[in-house]
C-alpha cells in the first residue's frame, strides 16, 4: 500500500475538477453582491475536495466484488489496499467533508451554513455510489452531486432564499444536466451504442450546455461587465467548436472508439465550461478557474494515475 494506489483509488488527476464547481458558486455569490471570507473559501474547498474523494473510494469499495471480475487491476480488488481499510479511509473523507464547510460557523455568519449543504451533498454521494448508479436514475444523481456542489461553493459567500435561488439555479442545474448527459451518453461505451440512447442524452447534454450559455444573460450584474460576458460567449464558443464534432462524430458512428472519444472531451472540458459561466458572473477573475485545467491535464500525462 503506497502512495501511488491512494492516488489511484482517488482518481488524483481528477480532484481539481470539483474545485471549478466551487469558483462557479463563488463567482454567483459574488455577482450577488455577497461579501466573502478567504477562508471560508478554503475551508468550503478543502471540504469539497475531501467529498470527491470519497465518492471515489466509497465508489470502488461498493464495486470491489465486480471490480474483481472486470477490473481485476484496480485497488481494491489487486489487494494493494484491503477493502476494510477503504471503507474506512472514505467514511473519513466524508466526515471531514462535512467537517471543513461546518468550521465556517468559527469564521463568519454565513447563510445558509455550509456544513448543511455538505451534509446534503454528502447524502446524494451515498446515495450514488450504493443504489443509485445501478438504476436508470443514476445519471441523475451523479449530476445532482454536481450541482450541489455548485451551490457548496455560493454557500461560501452565502445567499438569500428564494430571493436569490433563481439566479443559482442556472449555474447548478447547467452543471447537473450536462454531467447527467455525460454520464447517461457513456453507459454504454464499451459496445455499439443505440442510437435513441446517445440522442437522448445528447438533448440533456445540449440543455446543460444552452443552461450554461444563458446563465450571464440572468444575473442583472452581469451586464455591467462587457468584458466578462465577451469571454464568456467566446469561451462557450470556443467549447463548442471543440466538442460538437466529437459529440456528432460519436451519435453517427455509435463506436466504442467514437463514443469514448467524446465522453473523454466532455469530461475534460467541463472545466473550461464553468469558467465561461464564471467570466459572464465576474468578469475576467472568472478566469481563474482556468488553471484547474492545466492541473488535470498535467495529472493525467502520468500514465499509471488512471482518471476512472
Amino acid at each position: 500500500m503506497s502512495p501511488k494506489d491512494w492516488a489511484r483509488l482517488v482518481r488524483l488527476p481528477n480532484l481539481p475538477t470539483p474545485l471549478a464547481d466551487i469558483g462557479l458558486g463563488l463567482s454567483a455569490s459574488l455577482a450577488l453582491g455577497q461579501r466573502v471570507t478567504p477562508v471560508a473559501v478554503l475551508l468550503v474547498a478543502a471540504g469539497s475536495v475531501c467529498l470527491y474523494a470519497a465518492g471515489m473510494v466509497l465508489n470502488d469499495w461498493c464495486d470491489h466484488h465486480e471490480d474483481a471480475l472486470t477490473r481485476p487491476e484496480r485497488p481494491i480488488p489487486s489487494g494493494v489496499i484491503q477493502a476494510p481499510t477503504a471503507l474506512l479511509a472514505g467514511l473519513a473523507l466524508l466526515v471531514l467533508g462535512v467537517l471543513f464547510p461546518g468550521l465556517t460557523v468559527l469564521v463568519s455568519d454565513i447563510r445558509p451554513n455550509p456544513g448543511a449543504i455538505a451534509t446534503c451533498l454528502a447524502g446524494l454521494i451515498l446515495v450514488y455510489d450504493a443504489w443509485a448508479k445501478h438504476t436508470p436514475l443514476g445519471p441523475l444523481a451523479m449530476g445532482a452531486c454536481r450541482g450541489m456542489n455548485v451551490l457548496l461553493g455560493a454557500s461560501a459567500g452565502g445567499f438569500s432564499l428564494p430571493a436569490d435561488f433563481s439566479v443559482l439555479l442556472l449555474p447548478a442545474a447547467a452543471a447537473t444536466l450536462y454531467i447527467a448527459g455525460v454520464t447517461w451518453f457513456a453507459r454504454t461505451e464499451e459496445k455499439t451504442s443505440n442510437p435513441l440512447h446517445l440522442r437522448a442524452a445528447t438533448l440533456v447534454i445540449g440543455t446543460g450546455l444552452a443552461l450554461a450559455a444563458c446563465t450571464p444573460f440572468f444575473i442583472p450584474a452581469g451586464f455591467e461587465k462587457p468584458a466578462g460576458l465577451l469571454l464568456s460567449v467566446g469561451l462557450m464558443g470556443l467549447l463548442l467548436w471543440m466538442l460538437l464534432p466529437k459529440l456528432l462524430r460519436a451519435n453517427r458512428e455509435r463506436t466504442p472508439r467514437s463514443v469514448q472519444s467524446a465522453v473523454g472531451w466532455m469530461i475534460a472540458l467541463y472545466i473550461p465550461l464553468q469558467a465561461s459561466q464564471a467570466t459572464g458572473l465576474v468578469g475576467p477573475w472568472g478566469l481563474l478557474i482556468l488553471p484547474l485545467f492545466g492541473l488535470v491535464l498535467l495529472l493525467r500525462r502520468w500514465r499509471w494515475l488512471k482518471a476512472t
